[in-house]
């Protein structure tokens, strides 16, 4: 020790550099102290902090620095060892004092630590020691040991060790040691942002089971991050100070920093939420990536409260109760947040969000939500019609933690809409529409009426086409989306709008879609308990929607139809929902159109139909068609003698022209428009005559002359007789008006039956390739050629009399042709019974040879005999029209024949011109009913010769006089 007393400041400097460097701390305590002169705390700290290896166990030197450092009993052990002053002895004093300035002493205050720290040297020495043996050995575990034992001496150094030393030696030591940690100097670098996620990095690569019991998380919250949330005082005081040195190094006002740093002890609790709200942003971020990992968070930490800082906080309270109060209602919000920001629409997710509920009720204090599997008359009822204006950037992760948020702030009203979005969820998913909290939220406030609509409307399809359901099952559906339509509340009559996620849906169209999906489902009893058998005000349909509703579904079942036959698929299902309902719409005319297209769309499948290009009928092809009685035309055409079963046809188009089917279910048509019966019997009998005239065609195409003969003279109307026949026949009127002419066609134009006139001239132009059946079929006594041509002119007869002015000229023409045809079959029968007869004279015995003159022949090979000039057209009228009274109207044509003869007679004796007229006609009728008729009465006419004089008079009195034809009695006089 006497050595020592001699050795100098520097020597001694030296020797307790050599001493610290050897790690003799005995040593060094013994020089310190016997030569308290030479070294004073600072100097030590330093020489120790320098030069004493970091390696060295910390217990062997702490109690020799808190002795030194309190000054404590350092007298008494001075004596305590013997010194080795060897190292420095063979040096001088010159060559101490140039070792001693080249020595490298450390400073006490670290880096991390603010450049003007006023702290002691002790906690600045302990605080740089635990730095360096982090950095230089990696043994965090040595800090512990050195300044544990130093806390109660300094607040500061206290806050240090919990909020920067005690995270990472939990972290890397005791929680999970298998994984690096930074350093004390990186850690104390990091802002409060990157601070969290160290702390919780290993939590965002795993994948946590909420239904697991593991506290990981909750332990990690409490242990970590609270410990870290220990400095956040400290934290926002450097930052302050940072501030004002950048203010002093950019001009600015020393004195406002100065006051602001004065103040930080008044910005405790801004600083604290800053801190605090790093990890409530770092839960709502991970919550859109691991929800189960945020829920167990929340379910097993209590808040900001719940902390753990290994007893080193020794009673400290950090937290005053009113700053606690509110970081817990930050906690609460963060926790709402959370279950916003998940994308995610698993049921898992959806139960835990339901816990997450749970768990905010116990934190907030408010009524425990019922179970997700409790009966939906147990579930909440949402108590306010005030719901908030709520946009899309409301829901954005940034804006989720805004004090302001209407869906996050922490009150009851925010608690009750996210517990109806999560029992939303729940009960969307049971539905077969899975979507998270998130998008259930999004189609609740932001969504419009169209988009709640088409949702709805993807669902019940998806449910009516699924597997088959119950009565039972239905009636829950049905119960729950009214839930959804409603949140529970108890509607009255007058509301119209609900406040769930379907509220949008006004109520009336909600129900009309429930009622679709009924029908599409086949459970028409349920539908008809639901909606006809209940009040009204339970569903809020009236008869006419429910009306519409069950034609449109049978409609729509009709048009997806692939087969007529209504025993068999969508037909089935129309019929069966026509069938059910009709019942309790007795006088609807849309029901009764209704049966009646499905009657001829019945009908109609057991023929052959295909339409163009080879697709086949469908019944959907009725209903696009704006012409359906077109399709018999098809029918006709594809099925062999079909056109005889004329009466099944009938039916068919007179019940297609009553059902209108382009307007059934139509929405924009009205379903108690009826037509009058006068207007339908006019359709009816319209559609009866023009599917008469397809038959007839059919028959043709298919050389059934006798079919379309019979059709056109026994099912089309008789011809009644045209008006300027009248007129013709009357000798007042021989030249009528070409006015007058002209517009009695124009109004026949519109009034006349195309289609009988179109069949009877079709029928009559039709020439038969084997005229012989119909001769034998018939059993007539006339040859069949003959015969046929009889029928021929009969159908062209009544061609003329209906056919409008434009077509005459076409039927006249054919006429003519038929009639020349005739014509010369007479003559040949006439010359062959005359050849017949003479060679059988000749046979005879005795018989002599004739020389009188012959009997005036026929008229139609006779005519030319006469020695007269020929009969003008205006006779020709005048006789026809006279033939036609007789015919028509036998009664009037006794009477006037008697006068008629009378007259005829005082003509003939008075005038030879007319009484040659009518003996020339009188002949010629006479004569032609002897080719034919053979022995009957001279006095009666044939239905032929009457239709055919009466045309020929009717031109001859019409176009005839327009024609410029000139009387026989006119060409005399010339």
């Amino acid at each position: 020790m006497a050595e020592a007393q001699q050795l100098s400041v520097a020597h001694c400097v030296l020797l307790a550099v050599h001493y610290a460097t050897e790690s003799n701390v005995i040593a060094l305590r013994t020089l310190t102290a016997s030569r308290q002169d030479a070294f004073d705390p600072e100097l030590t700290l330093r020489i120790i902090l320098t030069y004493l290896p970091e390696s060295a166990e910390p217990s062997s030197y702490t109690t020799y620095i808190h002795e030194f450092a309190a000054r404590i009993n350092l007298d008494e052990r001075e004596n305590d060892v013997s010194l080795d002053v060897s190292p420095v002895k063979e040096l001088s004093d010159t060559q101490a004092r140039k070792k001693l300035h080249k020595l490298h002493l450390l400073p006490l205050v670290h880096r991390s630590c603010p450049p003007d720290s006023l702290h002691d040297p002790l906690t600045l020495f302990l605080i740089h020691r635990a730095h360096r043996i982090d950095q230089e050995t990696g043994l965090l575990d040595f800090v512990p040991q050195l300044v544990v034992p130093f806390l109660s001496q300094s607040e500061y150094l206290r806050t240090w060790f919990i909020s920067t030393a005690l995270p990472l030696l939990r972290l890397g030591y005791e929680y999970y040691p298998q994984t690096s940690i930074p350093s004390l100097e990186a850690f104390d670098r990091l802002n409060e942002t990157k601070a969290v996620e160290t702390l919780l990095s290993n939590h965002e690569q795993s994948q946590h089971d909420i239904r697991t019991e593991t506290d990981t998380i909750g332990r990690d919250i409490r242990g970590l991050i609270g410990p870290w949330m220990y400095g956040h005082n400290e934290r926002k005081r450097r930052k302050l100070n940072k501030a004002r040195r950048q203010s002093v190094v950019d001009g600015g006002h020393e004195r406002s920093q100065g006051d602001s740093l004065d103040g930080a002890s008044t910005s405790h609790e801004l600083g604290t939420n800053e801190d605090w709200d790093c990890l409530f942003t770092w839960l709502i971020r991970t919550a859109s990536k691991n929800f189960p990992l945020v829920i167990s968070a929340i379910r097993n930490w209590d808040g900001p409260g719940d902390v753990d800082l290994g007893g080193y906080e020794n009673g400290h309270e950090y937290l005053s109760e009113e700053l606690q109060g509110t970081l817990e209602l930050r906690y609460a919000q963060s926790a709402l947040a959370s279950v916003y920001a998940v994308d995610a629409d698993a049921q898992d997710t959806i139960e835990g969000a339901h816990s997450l509920l749970v768990r905010l009720a116990n934190l907030l204090d408010f009524e425990t939500p019922p179970d997700l599997t409790t009966n939906i008359d147990l579930f909440p009822k949402f108590n306010s019609s005030n719901l908030p204006e709520i946009s899309t950037a409301i829901l954005q992760p940034e804006t989720l933690l805004q004090p302001d948020n209407p869906l996050t702030r922490p009150e009851l009203q925010t608690f009750q809409i996210l517990q109806m979005l999560v029992y939303s969820a729940y009960l969307l998913a049971g539905l077969h529409h899975t979507a998270s909290i998130k998008s259930v939220a999004k189609l609740r406030f932001n969504s419009d009426s169209e988009e709640q609509f088409s949702l709805l409307q993807k669902m019940l399809h998806a449910l009516a086409s699924g597997p088959r359901k119950s009565d039972e099952q239905w009636a829950s559906i049905r119960d729950r989306l009214i839930w959804l339509w409603a949140w529970g509340m108890d509607m009255n009559e007058t509301t119209s709008h609900g406040f769930g996620v379907f509220g949008k849906i006004e109520r009336s169209l909600f129900e009309s879609e429930i009622l679709k999906a009924l029908l599409e489902g086949n459970h028409y009893t349920l539908a008809v308990r639901m909606y006809l058998q209940s009040p009204e005000q339970h569903h809020h349909l009236s008869m006419d929607n429910i009306e519409k509703v069950v034609l449109a579904s049978a409609m729509q079942h009709y048009d997806n139809a692939s087969n007529g036959n209504r025993t068999r698929g969508g037909m089935k299902k129309a019929s069966d929902i026509i069938s059910t309902f009709s019942p309790y719409f007795p006088t609807s005319v849309a029901f009764r159109r209704s049966k009646a297209l499905l009657s001829a769309t019945h009908a109609l499948s057991f023929y052959s139909l295909t339409l163009q290009h080879g697709v086949p009928f469908q019944p959907v092809n009725i209903r696009v068609s704006t012409d359906p009685l077109s399709l018999l035309e098809r029918v006709l055409d594809q099925n062999p003698r079909s056109y005889t079963h004329l009466d099944d046809l009938i039916s068919i188009g007179q019940n297609l022209v009553i059902s209108s089917p382009s307007s059934i279910g139509d929405e924009a048509s009205d379903l108690s428009a009826e037509l009058l019966p006068a207007d339908l019997e006019q359709r009816k009998s319209a559609a009866e005559h023009r599917i008469i005239g397809m038959a007839i065609e059919a028959a043709l195409a298919e050389d059934d002359f006798e079919t379309a003969y019979s059709y056109v003279v026994n099912r089309l109307p008789p011809p009644s007789a045209p008006p300027y026949l009248a007129s013709a026949s009357s000798p007042s009127s021989r030249r009528p008006s070409v006015l007058a002419l002209s517009s009695h066609r124009r109004q026949q134009a519109k009034d006349e039956d195309d289609v009988s006139w179109r069949a009877a001239f079709l029928a009559g132009r039709h020439e038969s390739s084997s005229p012989s059946e119909s001769h034998v079929s018939t059993g007539s006594s006339a040859p069949p050629g003959l015969r046929r041509l009889e029928q021929r002119l009969e159908l062209l007869s009544q061609a003329l009399l209906l056919a409008p002015s434009s077509h005459l000229p076409e039927v006249l023409d054919v006429w003519q042709q038929c009639e020349a045809k005739m014509m010369t079959v007479l003559a040949h029968e006439i010359e062959v019974d005359q050849r017949f007869d003479d060679q059988a004279d000749r046979k005879l015995p005795g018989a002599f040879m004739n020389e009188t003159v012959a009997i005036q022949p026929r008229r139609e090979v006779g005519r030319g005999a006469v020695e007269e000039a020929p009969m003008g057209l205006f006779d020709v009228a005048r006789g026809a029209a006279a033939a036609f009274s007789r015919s028509a109207f036998p009664l009037r044509g006794a009477s006037i024949g008697g006068v008629t003869g009378s007259g005829d007679g005082s003509r003939g004796k008075t005038g030879t011109g007319d009484g040659l007229e009518n003996s020339r006609m009188s002949s010629d009728f006479g004569s032609e009913a002897e080719s034919v008729g053979g022995s009957e009465e001279g006095g009666r006419v044939r239905k032929r010769d009457m239709v055919a004089n009466a045309v020929t008079g009717g031109l001859a009195s019409g176009l005839g006089w327009v024609l410029g034809a000139t009387p026989v009695q006119n060409q005399g006089r010339e």
